[in-house]
């Protein structure tokens, strides 16, 4: 969507539907949609499961961008990891 005064009035009143929905049929909302912006890939998967994890009460999984195993290295977003590269 284009960052306008409409298209935010419009997104406000999904944002209450989209509420409701949660609150009376547990049906949720997330990703590109539901913030109504445009996310990456990686990002969309990572908002997913961040809610995924919220609804049933599980701890928060780390970012991307996080320090995963300790290493003291970052894994940054777009580079795959491999089980060679933690030996």
């Amino acid at each position: 969507p284009v960052p306008n005064p409409e298209n935010h009035e419009l997104y406000e009143k999904y944002q209450e539907l989209a509420k409701k929905e949660e609150k009376e049929k547990k049906v949720y909302f997330v990703g590109r949609l539901a913030s109504y912006k445009y996310f990456n890939m990686d990002a969309a998967i990572d908002n997913a499961l961040d809610m995924f994890n919220e609804i049933e009460g599980s701890p928060k999984q780390p970012d991307i961008d996080d320090d995963n195993d300790g290493d003291g290295k970052k894994i940054k977003k777009g580079k795959a990891s491999t089980v060679s590269d933690s030996i």
